[in-house]
């Protein structure tokens, strides 16, 4: 492909933008600059990746910034005289100040078939909602939450026991796809069509923190297993506490012998990757353990009978005896 005479430019900082950014260079597409975090700036993006190396590579120049819409920012990029942006992976709301730098317009994506699934966490919500096809909407931006008019949507079925970095990978790939597709109808001046999207249908879905990874052990297996394969790598994970250690469990099987039977929370066997768990309606082996440096944990620490998690009131009744001693 040709070089473009447009100034086209990407945003992002995740595993996510680098699949996605990869695929474009590989494909021949002009990215003129990316729109970044400064190296070491991970704090609050789990699954940052550092794209400088990248870009130094393969020429691409780099603003680096924390907060898109800061002035410093919106200056950077207003002296460049850019006129696409593609949003690779970014969750900052965009003000207009910033939309405005681009003289044509900025293109948004979203893991969901728009307007359903707008807002945060799109991944692990579409496994725990157990969706068996879902899609990536490309959007002209605007500044609501996932609220501008459609340019297309990439559809995709998802199979059964999908782990989240599955999904992650398959929707990279649709952002590469359809990007180029867009890349190829700006730089041949196809035309490109705006669709409103309709907010009779429109759905919204609420942040997620590391802490809606805590292991209930009191929960249907069903929702305890979804929960574990939706905050699976590259997200933190499912985890529980044991002997005071915090505790990552990384993979999720069923139970297909159904032959132990125990409290609720007691660990009932163990084999080399994993531990069998009672839970209240069933069984469920908890692979993969992890400390909270991400490092494998020796199994040996796991004593069959032992209870995973704390015992609320025997822990009260202990710290206030410990009080009025």
């Amino acid at each position: 492909m040709s070089k473009t005479e447009y100034k086209i430019c990407c945003i992002g900082s995740n595993l996510e933008s680098f699949e996605c950014l990869n695929y474009l260079v590989e494909q021949g597409c002009d990215i003129h600059t990316l729109i970044t975090l400064p190296s070491g700036r991970s704090k609050n993006v789990s699954d940052y990746y550092d794209l400088h190396d990248f870009c130094d590579t393969h020429g691409i120049n780099v603003v680096d910034t924390i907060n898109v819409n800061s002035d410093e920012t919106v200056q950077a990029l207003q002296s460049l005289g850019p006129d696409y942006l593609f949003t690779l992976g970014w969750s900052q709301i965009f003000k207009a100040e910033f939309i405005n730098c681009f003289s044509e317009f900025v293109v948004g994506t979203h893991p969901s078939k728009l307007p359903y699934g707008r807002g945060r966490a799109p991944l692990p919500w579409t496994i725990l909602e157990d969706l068996r096809s879902s899609a990536v909407s490309f959007f002209k931006i605007d500044t609501g939450v996932d609220t501008g008019s459609l340019i297309f949507q990439k559809e995709f079925d998802i199979p059964p026991r999908t782990y989240v970095k599955d999904l992650y990978s398959e929707v990279a790939t649709q952002l590469g796809l359809g990007f180029h597709e867009i890349y190829k109808s700006i730089t041949n001046n196809e035309p490109i069509t705006f669709t409103p999207q309709d907010e009779q249908g429109a759905t919204h879905r609420g942040k997620r923190t590391p802490s809606d990874g805590l292991l209930e052990f009191h929960h249907k297996i069903t929702e305890v297993e979804k929960l574990i394969r939706a905050v699976s790598e590259p997200f933190p994970g499912a985890y529980c506490y044991y002997k005071d250690r915090k505790i990552t469990f990384w993979e999720v099987e069923f139970d297909k012998e159904d032959n132990y039977f125990g409290t609720i929370g007691q660990i009932l066997k163990k084999n080399r990757t994993g531990i069998l768990v009672q839970f209240s309606d069933g069984k469920l082996w908890l692979n993969r353990p992890g400390d909270a440096n991400g490092d494998p944990i020796d199994m040996k620490i796991f004593r069959i009978g032992d209870k995973l998690g704390y015992s609320l009131q025997d822990e009260i009744f202990m710290l206030k005896n410990k009080l009025h001693t």
